[in-house]
């Protein structure tokens, strides 16, 4: 396959053959390394996530492992009562799997990575785009196995405090029309109201042990914030005049909203796991 293509994986799941994209980085042939699962967003595909995200280029250079599971449901529409996407809480479903079990399903593509070449236990990281977002948050609750996630474009999902704090770095566009920035329902997306970012992620680093204020760090028109402490470390880029898009990456579909070009969500996802892998 051409570059960065990546191949396909088999996983047996509830009696049904369901793929997975896997990018191995150069000479990962027997290595352990640490690994990356991405997901979608609704309607997506694996391909599509490689393709807007430049995961797979980046772990060329950086030497790990990527996986992009595929969602059950309808490919290639945002049709939210179609389209392919993650169980990632009430509403936010495939509607014609509303009783699927993705945090079991995704535990079984971490494993399933792990038998087709050695797989780092301490460096399990999830990125999700959207309602791919979404269920990386529902990982970070319910999977023991996630080192750190990083959320684009997707409001946080709740539940009791996980087992130990997950180091969570989120981004989000200020002109977002699917999950909007300043909270509530964006006119391009679910029928499920969200808080407002900034409320969210205060409200996220709280529930990881680090509330409080956060630091401000600015970067051009975008900014980050964020939360500290020794348990964990939560922060949020506010990526100014981008909407759903995935900063520094491609458009998801054709006339699907423009990523800001001077931020590269890829490097710094990859440079924050990098600083957080499990104890």
């Amino acid at each position: 396959m051409p570059h960065g293509q990546g191949h396909y994986l088999k996983l047996m799941w509830n009696g049904e053959g369901r793929r997975i994209l896997v990018h191995d980085p150069p000479g990962a042939e027997g290595r352990s390394l640490p690994l990356v699962l991405a997901l979608h967003g609704t309607g997506g595909t694996s391909r599509i996530m490689a393709a807007l995200s430049g995961l797979s280029r980046l772990a060329d250079e950086r030497g790990f492992r990527v996986a992009y599971p595929q969602a059950l449901g309808e490919a290639g529409t945002e049709d939210p009562a179609l389209g392919a996407a993650w169980n990632a809480g009430p509403g936010l479903g495939c509607p014609a799997q509303v009783e699927g079990d993705d945090v079991a399903f995704l535990t079984a593509v971490v494993e399933r990575v792990d038998r087709h070449a050695p797989v780092d236990g301490h460096r399990v990281f999830v990125a999700g785009f959207s309602n791919g977002a979404r269920m990386a948050y529902r990982l970070a609750l319910a999977a023991p196995w996630v080192a750190a996630i990083a959320p684009v474009a997707g409001a946080p999902v709740w539940g009791d405090p996980p087992e130990r704090p997950v180091p969570t770095l989120a981004f989000h566009g200020t002109e977002d029309r699917h999950i909007p920035y300043g909270g509530g329902v964006g006119p391009l997306g679910r029928r499920v109201p969200a808080l407002a970012a900034p409320e969210a992620l205060a409200r996220w680093a709280d529930l990881m042990g680090c509330g409080g204020s956060p630091v401000r760090d600015t970067l051009d028109s975008h900014h980050l914030d964020l939360w500290t402490s020794e348990a964990c470390e939560v922060g949020l880029w506010t990526v100014a005049g981008m909407g759903h898009a995935w900063p520094g990456g491609r458009a998801y579909a054709p006339g699907a909203d423009i990523p800001a070009p001077d931020l590269s969500a890829a490097h710094l996802i990859w440079a924050f796991f990098e600083a957080h892998p499990l104890a």
